[in-house]
């Protein structure tokens, strides 16, 4: 790794070429994957939406809900909805003596005082889209946080590192979404502003500053400067490992199109007047620009997200895909519905309902036991008719375009009997040719201003089982190690196998097995250090060795020199 006036090169980092997040590609099921090493089924946080059946609880991490304001207030809120049964990176670090700093991320169990959450002037720059401020303000709390680390040391003494340390940029997603001309462009510009943070971490500047809000409507500006001397000249450089890692993609979408909770309201209360059963959604207390609706998500802050006791559906809407948890007719929550009696005639009503409004998706997916199975369906303009179901692997899902789709479905449905009931029961994938999403608006105007800041459409997002969605930088990079021969690769790799790895580069690896030694494979990620250890060395893998050729065909540009967030 080389940082100079031109910005940050990776000489020496090693790359997946086929690198997938888990599904639903949304955030929150991400970043626990990849902080636990197991896939949504195990640790149970299947989405952003998302229910708990076994506790008859409902949860919107980031909808217009009071929940997202508690999983960033609060710090045990998301810690507490992961399966128990389930240690985190940082738990397998703390309980062999290491430490771990947690830097502005919303996943922080097992690091104890080293979690650091946003302050107020990053939580207002983010709810007025200043992403470039929330980043800097991040890079700011992680300087700090390494110097106080060094509290007790001598001036001038080497700099030392926790066992673990995690700094969270989450502008580059937010610039994304809300980019009305080209996402992924705006991807690639706001990857400069990344690459320009990461390069003074690692290279030192004179005055690292935070970027601070005078009143709620001033803009910002920097304060409280920090010198840095940076990691690039310190003997511990030589001994870290950097990973660079995103949650998902994205996908342009219609946001006039979106369809939410409101719009699912009309077709429940229709088929329960045409079928005599009585389909009751349940409704969360959103917000949006009117009084009434500020008051009862005030109200929903003393909530423990409990559904109403008549509720009898749960949707969680979460951007490309829109799962339905149903209640049996002759049952209670924690029992399986029947998929004639209970599924296919809501199903099928649904399906005709949204085909009828050019809102039909892309595909239908049921959970059969601990597998999701393809639910091919036939409509003539009029009716639909459910057809037989098929495996994954004889569905159109099995395909490059759906990068490893079985393996992240499986992974959702999979779960001990013992873990979290929160994988949906159906699962619709919009049809992302039409730039269809699921989605509940804040509001129903079309045209937004001119001021950024104030904007709240959005333009692109994820959630599907779609490449763009779901492939994601991984890229492992030894500090200290130059040069310009290009490196092999790691052939492909899944968000789940990050924590293995780190671990067995720790030497942690046998506490990982251990506590999941009763879990099937396809539960968990496996180590990556065999591969990168082949690539580093440049030994002959053999056949059986997840280890790719090199895929850069050019020296590496100085313009965009990072390809990660």
């Amino acid at each position: 790794m080389r940082v100079d006036a031109s910005g940050l090169e990776l000489t020496k980092g090693i790359a997946v070429q086929h690198p997938t997040t888990v599904f639903p590609s949304y955030t929150y099921p991400a970043w626990t994957s990849m902080f636990t090493g197991v896939f949504p089924g195990a640790h149970g946080i299947a989405g952003n939406s998302l229910f708990f059946r076994e506790r008859q609880v409902a949860r919107y991490y980031t909808e217009y809900h009071m929940d997202a304001v508690k999983v960033q207030l609060a710090k045990d809120f998301l810690s507490d909805d992961i399966n128990d049964q389930v240690k985190t990176l940082y738990e397998y670090i703390g309980q062999s003596g290491g430490q771990s700093l947690v830097v502005h991320h919303m996943l922080t169990r097992g690091s104890g005082p080293g979690a650091i959450q946003p302050d107020f002037d990053s939580l207002l720059s983010y709810q007025q889209n200043r992403s470039q401020a929330v980043d800097d303000n991040a890079l700011w709390e992680a300087v700090k946080s390494l110097q106080d680390f060094n509290g007790g040391a001598k001036k001038g003494a080497e700099l030392q590192l926790p066992s673990l340390m995690t700094i969270y940029f989450a502008g580059l997603d937010h610039a994304e979404h809300l980019s009305p001309e080209n996402p992924e462009q705006a991807r690639l510009e706001y990857l400069k502003h990344l690459d320009d943070l990461i390069a003074k971490f690692i290279a030192g500047d004179p005055a690292i500053a935070r970027q601070h809000h005078a009143t709620p409507v001033s803009d910002v500006t920097p304060v409280d400067p920090i010198p840095w001397r940076g990691l690039r000249d310190e003997p511990v450089m030589q001994q870290t490992l950097f990973v660079l890692v995103s949650d998902h993609g994205h996908t342009p979408i219609d946001w006039n199109n979106a369809l939410g909770i409101d719009d699912l309201k009309v077709a429940f209360t229709e088929l329960t007047g045409i079928s005599g059963k009585a389909y009751h959604l349940e409704t969360p207390a959103l917000y949006d620009d009117s009084f009434l609706s500020g008051v009862r998500a005030l109200f929903g802050f003393f909530s423990d997200g409990t559904i109403s006791g008549d509720s009898t559906i749960v949707a969680t809407v979460n951007g490309g895909a829109l799962g339905f948890h149903v209640k049996p007719a002759q049952g209670q929550w924690t029992d399986h519905p029947d998929y004639q009696a209970d599924i296919a005639p809501m199903l099928e009503h649904v399906l005709l309902t949204l085909h009828k409004n050019e809102q039909g998706p892309e595909a239908v997916l049921y959970k059969h036991g601990s597998r999701y199975v393809f639910v091919p369906y036939h409509y003539d303009g009029a009716t639909i008719q459910l057809l037989p179901a098929v495996p994954l692997d004889q569905s159109p899902l099995n395909n490059a375009a759906y990068p490893m789709a079985q393996q992240r479905l499986n992974g959702l449905a999979s779960r001990l009997p013992t873990d979290p009931q929160s994988a949906p029961d159906i699962i619709l994938l919009a049809d992302r040719s039409k730039k269809l999403t699921y989605f509940n608006k804040q509001d129903g105007r079309v045209l937004e201003g001119l001021d950024l800041a104030k904007h709240r459409h959005f333009h692109s997002d994820h959630g599907h089982l779609n490449a763009s969605d779901s492939l994601v930088p991984i890229i492992f990079a030894r500090g200290g190690q130059q040069g310009q021969d290009a490196l092999a690769t790691i052939c492909k790799a899944s968000l789940v196998d990050v924590t293995p790895t780190i671990l067995d580069i720790l030497g942690l690896l046998p506490s990982f097995n251990a506590a999941l030694q009763n879990r099937p494979d396809e539960m968990k990620g496996r180590s990556l250090r065999q591969a990168i250890d082949r690539i580093v060395t440049k030994a002959h893998p053999t056949s059986s060795e997840n280890v790719c050729g090199s895929h850069i065909t050019a020296p590496p540009s100085h313009e965009n020199q990072l390809v990660g967030g």
